[in-house]
């Protein structure tokens, strides 16, 4: 019998998928409903206004009534409102969430609902399984290089002179850091972030064809390829140009960006917003990731629309489904939240990105990028690896300190997994 794994912090929680079947039979809906439930996490001001309104303009063309289930943390309390028959008709999907839904059997095939070949493949494949697709793409992000073009003059270094690689930039880091410290002193300003945390490293580990879960679903991160791999961190902390953001006191990349902490850091199309409204004086500019091994990769993070499988609105969740990951649905959203969009119709005429054009260095990075997802023992890794890689990384490490941190996080994430 397949089991609901549940991967948390504090541990697993089990339950039987013939528990969310036999359950779920208790809703009252009627086929021909006029009310539809939708299901998601409350997000900032503009995405909830963008939110409303797409709600009433789908309760305008459908004569019909949506009902909001907003989560504080959908990916535990979707699964107890499964279990207990009440789940929203339609909910959010995070692509690296999905695997759990998708193997439970909780989600219906949209192959007849939308087009997969309307979207960019590399997200729509986020959401597939055995060529059809369970969730229609709402948006995406993508990891691009921020440069502080101010940082950068005052120091005497042009945009222009940020090396195409991760190898390349090791070796032209000391230089770039010696001259940025001769104009803010020592310890003040950093070349560049690199952050102790799964999704960010994610394209650094799966290089050269590697894969650290495994087909059984144990973890296997500290085997030879991914610790050589690895050892791009080491090379780059030991440059005495990059920190993590907590080494420096920094919450997170962007702060320390739009602080000025940091000359250059790889961040998402999140944080464009931020900096232009929290850091008006921010003087920037945004370019391509840098290649790893010979090749052009970067992260993307995406979101699809699910569709509950003992939904009894059917018709309508389908008509939902269609309208927000349509052309005019997902116009409204993008150019409301100003986000990326997964249809390369939708992203060619926007007005956001025709007003924006720095941040068309994401969208095009949705060619290449990799979507954050493997398997659903990802959420246990994600913490194994947060507990011990940060020992790795620092000036100072050695491949001893990455090999030790590696074996750490397989056995802890290995042992969570068995229980």
């Amino acid at each position: 019998m397949k089991t609901w794994k549940k991967v948390m912090a504090a541990g697993a929680v089990v339950l039987t998928a013939s528990t969310l079947v036999a359950c779920a039979g208790g809703s009252s809906k009627s086929s021909d409903s006029k009310t539809l439930t939708i299901g998601y996490w409350k997000g900032s001001d503009t995405e909830n206004a963008a939110l409303n309104k797409l709600i009433k303009q789908f309760e305008k063309d459908n004569g019909v009534k949506i009902e909001s289930k907003v989560y504080t943390d959908i990916t535990t309390q979707l699964p107890t409102d499964l279990a207990s028959g009440t789940a929203p008709d339609v909910f959010y999907i995070d692509s690296s969430f999905y695997p759990y839904l998708q193997k439970e059997g909780v989600l219906n095939d949209l192959s007849k609902v939308i087009d997969k070949d309307d979207f960019y493949s590399t997200i729509a494949s986020a959401f597939e399984t055995d060529g059809k697709i369970y969730a229609a793409p709402k948006d995406v992000s993508t990891l691009a290089l921020y440069v502080n073009k101010s940082i950068f003059e005052k120091a005497g270094l042009n945009v222009a002179d940020v090396p195409k690689s991760y190898e390349d930039f090791i070796k032209w880091a000391p230089a770039a850091q010696a001259k940025i410290d001769a104009a803010y002193g020592a310890g003040n300003v950093y070349l560049m972030n690199f952050n102790a945390d799964l999704a960010r490293n994610w394209q650094f580990i799966v290089a050269d064809g590697q894969n650290p879960i495994k087909e059984d679903g144990t973890v296997n991160v500290s085997n030879e390829k991914i610790a050589k791999n690895l050892k791009i961190a080491l090379d780059l902390f030991n440059t005495g140009a990059v920190v993590t953001p907590q080494q420096i006191g920094a919450g997170d990349e962007g702060a320390g960006f739009g602080t000025g902490k940091f000359a250059l850091v790889l961040s998402g199309n999140w944080n464009y917003k931020v900096f232009q409204e929290q850091y008006k004086d921010l003087d920037f500019e945004i370019v391509p990731n840098m290649s790893f091994l010979g090749e052009q990769k970067t992260m993307e993070f995406t979101v699809g629309w699910g569709e509950y499988k003992d939904t009894d609105s059917k018709k309508l969740a389908d008509k939902w489904i269609q309208f927000v990951s349509g052309k005019e649905g997902m116009s409204t959203w993008t150019e409301g939240v100003g986000t990326l969009a997964t249809r390369p119709d939708v992203a060619e005429g926007s007005k956001f990105l025709a007003d924006n054009p720095r941040l068309k260095v994401h969208q095009d990075a949705i060619e290449y990028a990799i979507a954050w997802q493997d398997g659903t023992n990802l959420t246990t890794l994600v913490s194994s690896y947060g507990n011990f890689i940060s020992d790795a990384f620092k000036k100072g490490a050695t491949e001893a300190d990455l090999t030790k941190a590696l074996k750490q996080i397989d056995e802890d994430a290995n042992s969570k997994i068995s229980k």
